[in-house]
């Protein structure tokens, strides 16, 4: 009997994982729509067909001399340098969704003319070059374990400490007294 009560105590502990684990993580294929849900389009105003913007480095210092590439798809459309003073701009752009770059930074931008352009488009680009860390403990995992390692290993030592509980409280002894 205490055996038939271990192992449904495993398995309730497996049924509990099953169901807190996310299924994405134990599916088989490469989660590619995770990666598309990444990225952001800024909207920006072009001025008669101008982009402006300015490059700055991680830590806020201006890049002067910075290449900025535009590219729609694969093929590069345009190319500016950055000024001393980081401002660049990119001239004879048309509407659409452009990838902006300088250096390690690349940006998805929708850009707008005129009154076409939503309320909340910008009128510049601010691309800063170089990795950005963020002040989120786990955004980018702890150490080199990704969110998903995190949660599975946690949900593993659930499981084993809701087995050893179960296993530990498991009474079949008669009781004392009739």
């Amino acid at each position: 009997m205490k055996g038939f009560n271990l192992l449904k105590g495993a398995a309730v502990g497996l049924a509990c994982l099953g169901m807190v684990l996310p299924q994405t993580s134990m599916a088989a294929g490469p989660q590619t729509a995770q990666v598309a849900a990444r990225v952001q389009i800024a909207d920006v105003l072009l001025t008669n067909g101008t982009l402006t913007g300015k490059v700055v480095n991680a830590q806020g210092q201006i890049l002067g001399g910075s290449v900025i590439k535009v590219s729609l798809g694969n093929k590069e459309v345009a190319s500016a340098v950055a000024g001393k003073n980081g401002e660049f701009e990119v001239k004879n752009l048309t509407t659409g969704v452009y990838q902006i770059s300088t250096g390690q930074t690349k940006a998805a931008v929708r850009l707008w003319e005129g009154q076409a352009a939503p309320p909340s488009a910008k009128k510049n680009v601010l691309l800063v070059n170089g990795p950005v860390t963020r002040a989120q403990l786990l955004a980018g995992g702890l150490g080199n374990l990704s969110r998903t390692q995190l949660l599975v290993g946690g949900a593993l030592i659930a499981g084993g400490t809701t087995a050893i509980v179960v296993a530990a409280n498991n009474n079949d002894d008669p009781p004392a007294s009739p």
